[in-house]
């Protein structure tokens, strides 16, 4: 699938504010919202546009302390870690990697203390081989879904 010059206006506009109106993304790009219409429908179609969500201050919800952790785990327990992980709602995302860690992901915690326990309780697993925490102090930019 080919994106256009046009694709990636409209793409910017709803990546700005997912809420604005056909017609004022119409007006920005110089076309019809007509256009706009049928370019976001066959985006959406065509799964560029997964779908619209909320971008959430974790400032004004009281979660603002933000840590990245990586996980070095045995191979055969890897699975299970994965799918023990994802299920908390404190982590934000998870990936697999290369390099010195297995997993690494994102949690957002109101406190120190809420980090501590998750990392006491809730990564107490049988195959976790080694841990790396590394807490963000501040942005130099923000990350575009949680703010921090």
């Amino acid at each position: 699938m080919s994106i256009d010059v046009l694709d990636m206006k409209i793409i910017k506009c709803l990546s700005d504010d997912a809420k604005r109106t056909y017609r004022s993304i119409a007006e920005e790009s110089g076309v019809s919202e007509a256009t706009v219409k049928n370019r976001i429908d066959r985006l959406m179609e065509r799964g560029v546009i997964k779908k619209f969500t909320v971008m959430l201050d974790y400032h004004k919800l009281g979660r603002a302390i933000k840590s990245f952790i990586g996980l070095k785990v045995q191979p055969a327990k890897l699975q299970s870690i994965v799918e023990h992980v994802r299920k908390n709602p404190d982590v934000h995302v998870l990936y697999r990697t290369s390099g010195d860690v297995d997993l690494l992901f994102e949690v957002i915690f109101e406190k120190m203390e809420d980090l501590n326990t998750f990392l006491e309780t809730e990564l107490a697993l049988d195959g976790i081989l080694g841990t790396v925490v590394t807490i963000v102090i501040g942005p130099y930019k923000r990350c575009p879904w949680t703010g921090l």
